[in-house]
């Protein structure tokens, strides 16, 4: 008798048990309470993606502003005869006319000087603060007032690690009508047609959901702003017969 009271009861235990196991299932299946959870782990790193994908591009876009904004300075010393007429150093060293250094120098430090009339003057940097002079290239081309065919080379860019080089501080050549002029300084008298390229190595990553902004080696890609400006009319420099 006790042996079948005892049976009876384990079977009735199993059978409460089973029944309790399937409540739990059932209402661990119907509970949507953890939804939102599993719905941000979900989302989160495409949104984070999302993120950095925007905020790489408005950087890039920063520096091509800052780039635009500081050739656009740059010609204009060039456009108005600044860079011309500008007499710099003294004694036996002073000339007149900035050099390809002296110009480079002006857009990333501003330049101190003479002007046509002899007065002291100081050209501010034309680089914004967060842009590294040591990653820009300065490219000006000059064709001469009544060249009908004029053509502009592409600049060569030699780098290592990320930092220019090469050429970062010379003039490229210049062709019109067939004939090549090799720039070793900076002119461009009046009525001339100058090309005035500023290149620069703007340090950037892969970000992810594959979104590659790299078009350079060592990390980097590569901005270019281009002003074209033709020369206008300027005094010569005070003791110069030409300009």
């Amino acid at each position: 008798m006790t042996r079948g009271l005892t049976g009876r009861c384990s079977s009735a235990g199993a059978g409460v048990a089973r029944r309790s196991g399937k409540r739990l299932w059932q209402a661990l299946l119907a509970d949507t309470s953890g939804g939102p959870a599993i719905e941000f782990a979900l989302v989160v790193p495409a949104f984070i993606a999302l993120l950095l994908g925007i905020l790489h591009i408005a950087l890039i876009y920063l520096a091509q502003e800052g780039l635009e904004t500081a050739v656009e300075a740059a010609s204009r010393l060039i456009l108005t005869g600044n860079a011309q007429t500008m007499q710099l150093g003294s004694g036996t060293s002073a000339y007149t006319g900035m050099s390809s250094s002296d110009f480079k120098t002006a857009v990333c430090n501003g330049l101190t000087g003479k002007d046509s009339s002899g007065n002291s003057v100081t050209y501010a940097s034309a680089l914004p603060p967060f842009l590294a002079c040591s990653r820009l290239y300065v490219n000006v081309q000059i064709m001469p007032a009544g060249c009908t065919s004029p053509t502009v080379s592409t600049p060569t860019f030699n780098y290592t690690n990320g930092v220019l080089t090469s050429n970062s501080t010379s003039y490229g050549n210049s062709s019109c009508d067939g004939t090549t002029t090799s720039n070793s300084g900076l002119s461009g008298s009046q009525n001339d047609l100058v090309v005035v390229q500023l290149a620069y190595l703007w340090p950037t990553i892969s970000a992810p959901l594959g979104l590659n902004f790299i078009n350079q080696a060592n990390g980097n890609r590569l901005l270019v702003a281009t002003s074209v400006v033709t020369v206008e009319g300027y005094a010569c420099a005070t003791g110069s017969t030409t300009c």
